[in-house]
């Protein structure tokens, strides 16, 4: 009862993961995926606090309780952008001790949207158990994604494979331009399933509505709330491993996010948000 509850507990965080991998990483220009020029100038590099907490758990939830913390950055610099998270979650089941896991990942992507490299860490009460590193190269007719850890392998991912920066800026686009739908193929290198097909449906534009401190009024601009649902490639039958709503603004800021698994939902709060500085170089 205890191993199988774990080994569900687990695979949910290895899908939160994945998706706040995905909302949060922006930057990048989108190749192969549609014009995005004026949208990467509007995007503001900053670093932003998170907290979770759970907001409903259904009569039988194998989830009782939900909270945790999320350290944000993401950055512009010379070369491509860089984002860095910290996250700790603390799950409690209906039995058993709470499980605290927590996880580190690290991402860099040019801006062409041609070269993605990452690096993830997971850890169980202090102990890291997984690790893991690779790059990914757009090809002509391919994206080709290079593991260096745990074990070093190569795979192929069909051309129109996205970056996460690369996927959030194009949705950025689409809701500037009143586009409400999308599908998209996106790989981020984490976890058990890398490699999603992402559907998408845009709302249009909101008044900011959060409480956060924000000493640069960054996050009081206009957002879209983004609902994702996300299907693991060759798993797609099973439907969405996992369901969300994250409320990007127009420059790249997520003023809040809900995660949908289900029996139980999580909510995140924006806490703290501020800007950083551009990079001597100059802004691309």
């Amino acid at each position: 009862m205890l191993s199988g509850f774990f080994s569900e507990i687990k695979q949910r965080q290895r899908s939160l993961k994945g998706t706040l991998i995905f909302c949060l990483g922006l930057g990048g220009c989108a190749a192969q995926a549609g014009n995005v020029t004026g949208i990467e100038d509007a995007i503001v590099p900053h670093v932003a606090e998170y907290h979770f907490k759970l907001s409903h758990a259904e009569q039988g939830s194998s989830i009782v309780d939900a909270s945790g913390v999320l350290g944000y950055r993401f950055e512009k610099m010379c070369d491509g952008w860089v984002t860095e998270m910290q996250q700790i979650m603390i799950l409690q089941g209906s039995e058993g001790t709470p499980i605290n896991s927590a996880y580190s990942m690290t991402q860099w992507e040019d801006f062409d949207g041609t070269e993605y490299r990452f690096r993830m860490r997971d850890y169980l009460d202090g102990t890291k158990v997984d690790e893991i590193v690779g790059k990914a190269v757009r090809k002509d007719d391919m994206v080709k994604v290079s593991y260096e850890i745990p074990v070093e392998v190569e795979e192929e991912l069909p051309a129109d494979a996205m970056f996460p920066t690369q996927h959030s800026l194009v949705l950025l686009k689409r809701a500037k331009d009143g586009v409400r739908f999308a599908n998209d193929l996106v790989f981020d290198g984490s976890g058990d399933t890398p490699t999603n097909r992402v559907a998408v449906v845009i709302s249009g534009s909101k008044d900011a509505d959060n409480a956060a401190n924000d000493p640069d009024a960054i996050a009081r601009g206009a957002f879209h709330r983004m609902n994702l649902a996300f299907y693991p490639i060759g798993a797609a039958e099973n439907g969405p491993s996992t369901e969300m709503a994250v409320d990007f603004g127009d420059n790249g800021v997520a003023h809040g996010m809900r995660f949908d698994y289900g029996e139980f939902e999580v909510l995140g709060t924006l806490d703290k948000v501020t800007k950083l500085p551009l990079p001597e170089c100059g802004a691309k």
